[in-house]
């Protein structure tokens, strides 16, 4: 993915486990298209339905079964504390206020509630989510996409999306602790007319959505390994996150000091040009 597909895709990875953005962008590009791909999923086979609360089940449920779009994203597994991942996935404010900290882009996020959050991503793709379910093992977000814009400024896409992170947790011979996690997206378009460019883009918006998901899951296990190798820096970013609660940011503090790294580094990151490329390669 190269201009400004990755600046889209990288703004939006920062925010709500890095994708729900990043689908806006997808859908924007779908109606330039959007795509087919629907097939019946049984949601109970994908998230403990009995778990998720009362009034947002019928309309997890409803995503799932009735995607226009489904893309799983493979297993990463990388070496980090479980405390820590959690904080991480669990407070996306931190998240991305990390991620912005690092490279210059428009987005915005703001806290509604306790689980819901809004953002933009300043090219006319807008989300609103909330988790319906955090557990160690599994999270999932239901989310509203909008995207208003196109050529003459006159394109409107509404979606609605579930995004699901499953997580597992082992420790190697060593007893360092590791993390196994893949992350799964089902979209719905609700927008009315969408199918008339759908064939001719549906290779399109399929791809955008595999770049996306993978990069998904990349995002949060580079965000990890930053955090213990730049913990001076990590905690100065979080500490004036103000989207982030005081009982959080407390908690991030005191989580990052338990884990910081003998050798870790008192500078911050570099900005890379490519967020896949190992931070331990590049300090200041």
């Amino acid at each position: 993915m190269t201009g400004s597909s990755r600046d889209r895709s990288r703004s939006a990875v920062g925010k709500a486990l890095g994708v729900l953005l990043a689908l806006g962008a997808c859908l924007a590009q779908g109606t330039a298209g959007a795509g087919i791909g629907r097939g019946k999923v049984e949601p109970a086979h994908v998230v403990p339905m009995d778990q998720i609360p009362a009034e947002f089940r019928e309309q997890v449920g409803e995503v799932i079964r009735e995607h226009t779009f489904h893309r799983k994203g493979d297993a990463e597994a990388f070496p980090c504390d479980p405390s820590l991942y959690l904080s991480l996935v669990n407070e996306p404010a931190i998240t991305l206020a990390l991620w912005k900290d690092l490279a210059d882009n428009p987005v915005r996020m703001r806290r509604l509630g306790p689980d819901s959050y809004a953002g933009e991503d300043g090219s006319g793709s807008s989300a609103a989510w909330r988790f319906v379910l955090r557990s160690p093992k599994v999270h999932v977000i239901l989310a509203n996409l909008s995207y208003l814009g196109g050529p003459r400024g006159n394109t409107q896409i509404e979606a609605r999306a579930v995004l699901v992170l499953h997580t597992g947790y082992y420790r190697e011979v060593n007893k360092q602790p590791y993390i196994q996690h893949d992350v799964e997206a089902f979209v719905k378009i609700d927008s009315k007319g969408w199918k008339t460019l759908a064939r001719t883009f549906r290779p399109l918006i399929e791809k955008l959505m595999d770049e996306q998901v993978k990069e998904a899951g990349q995002f949060i296990s580079l965000m990890t390994r930053l955090v213990v190798t730049y913990p001076n820096w990590a905690t100065e970013v979080a500490t004036r996150e103000p989207e982030a609660t005081p009982e959080t940011r407390a908690q991030f503090r005191q989580l990052v000091a338990q884990h910081r790294l003998p050798d870790a580094s008192e500078g911050r990151p570099v900005v890379m040009a490519d967020a896949s490329q190992d931070p331990e390669s590049r300090r200041r």
